[in-house]
């Protein structure tokens, strides 16, 4: 199936050099694709990050290609690397799938899904594409990925409409939020849902918000914790487009936000154009990730050339890129492959350790807890890990202003999280216009930084405090405005 090449020494220590240069993104692993090792075995479309090396691979057979049906299947691994990792197979060039379960009569096939997520409590969400269109969350326990009942009884799917839905992300309170594919005369493009623990046995529970999207296609969804801020890519427009405000109040299109793909980002020679795919955001740094490529599936193989195929990192204010440095600010894995094997289509040969795997085609991205980037190739069967050997850059996140509606007292809400390490949120409101300030200080009452200090509307608000140069330690923020001030306490643990 795929042309090998084994790695010359020539190119092991280009490799060496790359791998070992200051501030560059580096490859440390791709999962052999080989069915008696390591390898996902078949199409892999997504993967869901539990924790470091320790992650799902959602994969794709395509049982009728004239049709576009996809059957599709999860494959774990812990410990992951190059060679190691993968609990269980379903073997190469198999037609299979999985089937979402409550062990009795209520069974779901796992049909044309492209996108999961998994969370660090070990569930898994995959935005399903059976006829109802679910929400299937299984939990991966006991090294195996199975589905189990909430405390109150409940096996969770959630049924989401008539509609296909294409990605889906879990915010830091457990709401489950999932995307149309393609939003054609639709106004509930995305849909908010409770925690699984507060769904019901009937499964056709009604989301809490939606948001209605402009007509288009929309392959990526990712939401800030506190699920504030929403991200989706709109892949036939080729931009990312950005929503901010609250599941009660609803959310507005950020129009201050622009991140739009232009003429440079093109492939020579293949008919369809790279866009944005799969979206995750880094709270630490506060930076978004985008999968940039062409969106891939079977019988368009022949359109591919490999030679483009990314990871963006933009400034989730702005939508500008994170730096200048195109090495900073760009994963490219098309030039990474063909750095190392000399060609676009290339695979490394024998047991060897993997750093590459070959036919980019980038689908996905996700994080793991220490700030390592995990993609995959659709063609490649694998799985990739990524890592920066530099610094990445802290962005502020500034006051963002929270829905739309006037308060009808002025509060300060508690920080969270809290305890926090390094990183805090605090909300605010606003019931009249004025100059405010909001600052912090140490337990000695000396100010360690000030976040608000100008006029604002009527409103809530939210603000985020970065401490990574402060020690440990209680620390007291203060807000003052028109005649109100109020003083809460937060907790810093490193």
């Amino acid at each position: 199936m795929k042309a090998m090449v084994r790695l010359s020494c020539v190119l092991l220590l280009l490799f060496v050099s790359i791998a070992g240069a200051q501030g560059q993104w580096h490859e440390l692993y791709a999962t052999y694709d080989d069915p008696d090792s390591n390898g996902t075995g078949s199409n892999t479309t997504c993967v869901g990050v539990i924790h470091e090396n320790m992650f799902v691979a959602l994969c794709a057979q395509w049982s009728s290609a004239a049709a576009q049906t996809v059957e599709n299947y999860m494959i774990p691994y812990v410990n992951a690397s190059y060679d190691v990792g993968r609990l269980y197979t379903y073997g190469y060039d198999t037609t299979v799938f999985q089937v979402w379960t409550d062990g009795a009569f209520d069974n779901v096939q796992l049909l044309n899904a492209f996108c999961l997520k998994a969370t660090p409590d070990s569930f898994i969400y995959v935005a399903n594409n059976d006829p109802d269109h679910n929400v299937l969350v299984f939990k991966f326990t006991n090294d195996t990925i199975t589905v189990v009942p909430t405390p109150t009884g409940v096996f969770p799917r959630q049924q989401t409409g008539t509609n296909p839905i294409y990605a889906v992300d879990v915010d830091r309170s457990g709401y489950v939020y999932v995307a149309n594919d393609t939003t054609i005369g639709q106004t509930n493009d995305v849909k908010i849902y409770p925690p699984i623990s507060q769904w019901t046995g009937g499964h056709t529970d009604a989301p809490v918000a939606t948001i209605d999207l402009p007509d288009g296609v929309y392959r990526g969804l990712a939401v800030t914790p506190d699920g504030h801020t929403i991200f989706v890519s709109k892949y036939d427009t080729r931009q990312i487009m950005k929503y901010v405000g609250s599941r009660t109040s609803g959310y507005t299109l950020d129009a201050a936000f622009t991140c739009q793909l232009g003429a440079a980002d093109t492939i020579a020679g293949q008919k369809t154009l790279p866009s944005f795919i799969g979206l995750s955001y880094m709270q630490s740094n506060n930076i978004l990730f985008a999968a940039v490529d062409s969106w891939v599936y079977f019988g368009t193989t022949a359109y591919r050339t490999y030679t483009y195929g990314r990871i963006m990192l933009f400034n989730p204010n702005t939508g500008a890129p994170i730096s200048a440095d195109s090495s900073q600010f760009i994963i490219d894995q098309a030039k990474w492959n063909y750095t190392l094997t000399g060609g676009y289509q290339n695979r490394s040969g024998g047991k060897i350790p993997t750093n590459e795997s070959g036919y980019t085609s980038t689908m996905d991205v996700r994080l793991d807890e220490n700030g390592n980037v995990y993609s995959q190739s659709y063609n490649g069967w694998t799985v990739e890990k990524w890592a920066y050997t530099g610094s990445l850059p802290v962005i502020s996140t500034g006051v963002q202003q929270i829905g739309s509606t006037v308060p009808s007292e002025y509060s300060l809400g508690q920080n969270y999280p809290n305890p926090f390490n390094p990183m805090t949120t605090i909300e605010f409101s606003l019931k009249n216009s004025g100059m405010v300030t909001l600052k912090v200080m140490n337990i000695l009452g000396q100010e360690v930084a000030t976040l608000v200090n100008n006029r604002k509307e009527a409103g809530s608000y939210r603000v985020t405090f970065d401490a990574r140069n402060l020690p440990s330690g209680p620390y007291f923020y203060t807000i003052s405005t028109n005649g109100f001030t109020s003083v809460k306490k937060m907790l810093l643990v490193k």
